[in-house]
């Protein structure tokens, strides 16, 4: 076993500040899972996605000497990612009124949806989720940032609301708050 195996993020991000390159091959290791869907789930574009998951790589082999090792590393790298998406919305405004029209593609083996939904179920069945997911996802787009932040790092990415609060810069209470707001909005939005 490497030491890169059982190093702590934060340790393996000191390592990247004075230089081990294969510190930052375990950091990618470890977090382009995490990134890569948290992306998904924000802009719901997978090929844009991969293309902000490599900036955010970028970003944090670029500004590592910016992380406070003070602090854990997992909020730091959520927040430059959550940036880089910010970041393509401001510039993709047109296109973030129609995000999900990947879905629209069913014959892309590739398809968001086609990863959630179960292949063995009937086929009609099948649609009808689908349906139901793209609804669901166009209404989390919909969302302002504020609510869709939070709903999607704590309920879809499975944060913490303590670590959600840190990456966003805001109270626990806050985050609370928020998922509530951004749920009953989607209940609205769905009935």
């Amino acid at each position: 076993m490497g030491l890169n195996e059982v190093a702590s993020d934060e340790m393996l991000a000191l390592r990247l500040k004075k230089g081990h390159s294969d510190a930052f091959d375990e950091l990618m290791s470890r977090y382009k899972g995490r990134l890569y869907a948290f992306i998904c789930r924000y802009i719901a574009d997978r090929d844009e996605a991969y293309d902000l998951l490599q900036e955010s790589f970028i970003t944090i082999y670029q500004k590592i000497d910016l992380y406070d090792q003070e602090r854990q590393f997992s909020p730091w790298a959520f927040q430059i990612t959550l940036n880089k998406c910010r970041d393509w919305g401001r510039k993709n405004t047109l296109r973030r009124l129609l995000p999900f029209s990947s879905f629209n593609r069913m014959e892309d083996d590739n398809n968001f949806l086609d990863n959630i939904v179960d292949p063995g179920a009937n086929p009609e069945l099948i649609l009808i989720d689908k349906i139901e997911l793209e609804n669901l996802a166009k209404a989390v787009a919909k969302l302002p940032d504020k609510l869709k932040s939070p709903l999607i790092m704590c309920v879809l990415e499975n944060m913490s609301q303590d670590e959600c609060a840190t990456i966003l810069g805001v109270s626990r209470k806050t985050i609370e708050t928020r998922i509530y707001r951004a749920r009953k909005k989607l209940a609205e939005a769905t009935n």
